[in-house]
């Protein structure tokens, strides 16, 4: 590996010249350089004539021999058999260093360490299937009376109820005994606060998962038992030098895996991952071998009536970035279990710190004032959901925790979740992946964007480009500037800003699958779903905002240069490749409006090679005809066009004709593509219901805004009916979205690709506080306050700490009246500007109107009843209350 040098494979499937694929270098090793090719799928049967291409700098490009080979036949999916687990798992505790996953019973189901999702260094074997686990396969807990081992999974032997602790991420699971009367109440947290144990080195030791049993006899007299936690390590994968083994001097099951070489290290697992776990000191404890990697550590206790006996397992976990260290136990794990065995250590007040840690994180989260309290329930539920999945010292934030596939980081997703944990009053996890974004950005040089998805310590893990990831940046930074007004940190990530600028310009440094076609003015990418190559609306919509907030950003940093340039950049493809119909005597003009049916096309020029770009004409769509519910962002949240432009409303009337022939509910959308050709197919008789969140939610805001703009109340009831149909079907937890609504017998959970964290959690979020309406911009110093009152809610209103100080606003309208009374209470730390746009539907004149302080009557526009004032609000606490209808 020498600088400027650079690596293609030049290649043949068949008849069709696939072109120079471009390499990923991985190490050198031994006098060799190693490079990684993805290489798209092929058929069974196609002939691959193919060769390596290599150039150093400026010199002649040299080639490698042609090789010729044959796609065989490849081997069949594993298949799971049924095991000791629920089919889901659904519950998440961690601690933002840590993860776990537990089903529905209370058994663990993974364990993510030492990251919150998959570390470069530790990989699940089969990680594209739901099985795959990455540490553990399973650690299941059991009780025996008098009779067999009864394991907490057996639903023959135990009734099972789960629920989080209050308002943290701390998971309670209650077991009853079918066969007599004992309960049992499992607690699983990931330890956090000031009470955390360290290593011999004297560092904090952040992985420290404590699963309790509290056992109580309900029945009359003393009872003997055996409390036994069954293991199925699955270590870094289980590929590698794996073992488990009994610790006999310090009474600890360890389950290690000390690495294993790969030349790619893309399958390597070379690091040392060990775990170790044991019961509390109070009581001796056996071990039982059952398999390789197998084991059952069990103790006998003793059941007085009516008095809870406690058990805790400590899982602790130890990493070292290396293969074969044979330190690990002594230096992490040892220390750790002297800690949990100490008099010191008070578990009872590690769990009550822990929970004042969640406490402490949904402080600033704001209060709802709905009718419906289960709102404020859900959107502190996707607050906590979602900071599990956000990394505390890399900042990247994991995709989701469903399977190993998605515990990655994606740009696109980590900065939906991070913005939207940041309008809850969290700044610092966006300001983190901001970080983690500037610092994976040198990473895969000479390319320029921003890979499809990296390993939460920011390896690369899939180098597809799509463009909105690389574009999304600086319009997430210029709204995180508003909302902070921390303009020393843009300084500080400026050279992130200007990379992603030039990439939005059609500079991928070298990628043939992302450029500027200059023919439609378009970038031309891979799409939101990843497989298709195009220039789609969606993606140009996101380099159009993209640009205009570098532009922003530039002027605020005196590079007034370069913001004209990125503006000019900017207009070219709004004006020239978005907003403008293609002409219809001049085949393959710009344009992305359809004049035959008034609406947007979602994308021109697509491949027709699935996971593959192409520029053959063969094999090119020059428009296409699917419907996407991504178009819904140039109103929500681009704000490139309002909700009410003709073309939007047609787009969406359009997917809701073609959802409601498609299923026979229609407040939800079934999917996040819709095919026109598709929309008279009658259902297959038991044909399951396909759930989308994110296609439902994105509706969901997007007719609240057109509620707002149209002054027609039918869209905001709409859009409450259908963010309801959401709610109903969300799993106990919060967490997962069910196939079927509660009440019904469907417990399938929906398959997000990529993960729930931005699909569900930040979606909630930015719905729930869309439909609120307040927002403040700390660089203006401007609150704006636009709220959304359904006709059948007699008030609205929200309570939110700002950087200006906490503001509280309350609208209500008694059902079956058009008397509206706002009222607004502020403690602020400086004074602010405080903008007004209240829409009513119905509401023809103001009426009465009455402002205590006096205040001039606001403005009101007719056609959209809206009612329009501004006033400034000063420092210190004050209360303004207005009245009109």
């Amino acid at each position: 590996m020498q600088e400027d040098q650079r690596v293609w494979l030049e290649i043949q499937a068949d008849d069709l010249d696939l072109g120079r694929i471009p390499a990923y270098w991985i190490e050198n090793k031994v006098g060799n350089s190693f490079w990684h090719v993805p290489i798209p799928p092929q058929a069974v049967g196609v002939r691959l004539h193919y060769r390596s291409v290599a150039q150093h700098g400026g010199s002649d490009i040299a080639f490698g021999p042609y090789q010729d080979s044959i796609v065989r036949p490849n081997l069949p999916d594993r298949t799971e058999s049924p095991d000791l687990l629920g089919r889901t798992a659904e519950g998440l505790v961690g601690n933002r260093m840590m993860t776990v996953r537990v089903d529905g019973r209370g058994s663990t189901y993974d364990v993510y360490f030492p990251t919150v999702g998959l570390h470069s260094h530790v990989r699940p074997k089969e990680g594209d299937l739901p099985q795959s686990r990455s540490h553990f396969r399973a650690i299941v807990g059991g009780l025996a009376i008098g009779r067999r081992l009864d394991w907490f999974t057996e639903r023959a032997s135990w009734e099972s109820y789960q629920k989080y602790s209050g308002d943290t991420n701390l998971l309670t699971t209650e077991m009853a005994w079918r066969h007599g009367p004992i309960r049992v109440v499992i607690s699983d947290f990931v330890a956090m606060g000031q009470g955390l144990p360290r290593n011999a080195g004297h560092e904090v030791s952040p992985g420290q998962y404590v699963k309790r049993f509290r056992v109580t006899n309900e029945g009359n007299g003393l009872r003997q038992a055996m409390i036994a936690v069954y293991v199925q390590a699955e270590v870094n994968g289980g590929v590698g030098d794996t073992s488990l083994s009994w610790h006999d001097q310090g009474r600890a099951l360890l389950a290690i895996n000390r690495g294993h070489m790969h030349s790619n290290k893309k399958l390597a697992r070379d690091a040392t991952v060990a775990f170790s776990l044991a019961l509390d000191p109070r009581g001796d404890v056996d071990c039982e071998p059952t398999g390789p990697n197998e084991a059952i550590l069990y103790r006998w206790i003793e059941l007085p009536a009516g008095k809870p006996v406690t058990v805790d397992l400590l899982v602790s976990g130890a990493f070292t970035g290396w293969w074969g260290d044979m330190g690990t136990f002594e230096h992490w794990l040892r220390p750790s279990l002297a800690w949990f065995r100490s008099p010191e250590a008070d578990l009872d007040a590690l769990e009550q710190e822990t929970a004042q840690c969640w406490a402490r994180y949904v402080e600033p989260i704001p209060d709802l004032h709905f009718p419906k309290a289960w709102y404020a329930m859900h959107l502190r539920r996707s607050a906590l959901a979602a900071a599990i999945h956000a990394d505390a010292e890399t900042g990247a934030v994991a995709s989701g925790l469903d399977r190993g596939l998605s515990a990655y980081c994606w740009p696109r997703d980590a900065l939906w979740v991070g913005s939207a944990l940041e309008r809850l009053g969290h700044p610092g996890i966006n300001k983190g992946v901001f970080r983690f974004l500037n610092q994976v950005r040198m990473a895969h040089q000479p390319f320029l964007y921003w890979f499809q998805k990296y390993s939460m310590d920011g390896v690369p893990e899939w180098e597809t480009p799509a463009i909105d990831q690389t574009a999304m940046i600086p319009w997430c930074l210029e709204r995180y500037l508003r909302h902070t007004g921390d303009l020393d940190f843009v300084s500080s990530v400026w050279p992130m800003v200007e990379q992603a600028a030039l990439v939005c310009q059609g500079n991928s440094g070298g990628h043939p699958g992302l450029y500027m076609d200059d023919g439609l003015h378009l970038i031309s990418s891979a799409g939101m779903g990843d497989q298709i190559f195009g220039a789609f609306l969606y993606s140009n919509a996101a380099v159009v905002v993209g640009l205009r907030s570098a532009a922003d950003l530039a002027v605020r940093m005196g590079r007034e240069e370069l913001a004209r340039s990125w503006d000019a950049a900017a207009d070219r493809i709004w004006y020239e490749g978005i907003d403008r119909a293609p002409a219809s005597s001049q085949p393959g003009s710009p344009g992305l409006v359809d004049t035959e049916t008034g609406r947007f096309f979602s994308g021109r020029r697509l491949s027709t090679l699935r996971d593959l770009w192409t520029r053959h004409p063969d094999y090119l769509l020059d428009r296409s005809d699917k419907l996407d519910v991504g178009i819904l962002a140039l109103a929500v949240p681009f704000d490139l066009l309002p909700a009410s432009d003709p073309r939007l409303r047609r787009t969406f009337q359009a997917i809701e004709q073609a959802n409601l022939s498609a299923t026979t509910e229609r407040d939800i959308l079934s999917r996040f593509t819709y095919e026109p050709t598709l929309i008279n197919r009658p259902p297959t008789p038991g044909e399951p219901q396909e759930v989308s969140s994110l296609a439902t939610l994105w509706a969901v805001r997007y007719l609240f805004q057109l509620g707002r703009e149209t002054g027609q109340g039918q869209h905001w009831l709409r859009a409450v009916q259908m963010l309801d149909a959401i709610l109903v079907r969300l799993s106990p937890l919060g967490l997962t979205l069910k196939w079927a609504s509660r009440g019904q017998d469907s417990a399938r959970v929906v398959a997000n690709p990529g993960g729930t964290a931005w699909r569900l959690q930040a979606m909630l979020i930015n719905a729930m506080l869309d439909l609120a309406g307040l927002d403040y911009d700390a660089v203006d110093r401007l609150l704006t306050y636009r709220p959304i009152l359904p006709s059948t809610w007699p008030q609205t209103g929200i309570t939110q700490t700002f950087a200006c100080g906490k503001v509280t606003c309350r609208l209500e309208r008694p059902i079956g009246t058009k008397v509206h009374r706002l009222t607004v209470d502020a403690e602020l730390e400086v004074p602010v500007k405080l903008l007004v746009q209240v829409t009513c539907p119905g509401l023809s004149e103001i009426g009465r109107w009455e402002a205590a302080p006096a205040a001039e009557e606001p403005s009101f526009d007719r056609p959209t009843s809206r009612l329009s004032w501004s006033v400034r609000l000063p420092f210190g606490a004050s209360e303004r209350v207005y009245t009109w209808g």
